[in-house]
């Protein structure tokens, strides 16, 4: 058979749990800002290599049969 729980200990044990779930929502919005903040890292991070392949890719490419050409021109 359950114990009949009195109205003030359900409320104090409710004021528990609301702490609890309060902390908890703290903690969540803790992370989330963390996580924005890496993210945030990273998107710069992929921008700045994006930007770099593309330029190791135009100094790396054979030159071109009219850049050779203009290049022999003086």
């Amino acid at each position: 058979m359950s114990r009949r729980v009195s109205a003030p200990e359900e409320l104090q044990r409710l004021r528990q749990r609301v702490r609890e779930v309060e902390a908890s929502l703290r903690d969540a919005e803790t992370e989330e800002a963390r996580i924005l903040a890496e993210l945030a890292k990273v998107d710069e991070q992929a921008g700045y290599y994006d930007s770099l392949a593309g330029e190791m890719k135009r100094d790396l490419q054979p030159p071109s049969l009219s850049g050779m050409i203009r290049s022999l021109r003086w």
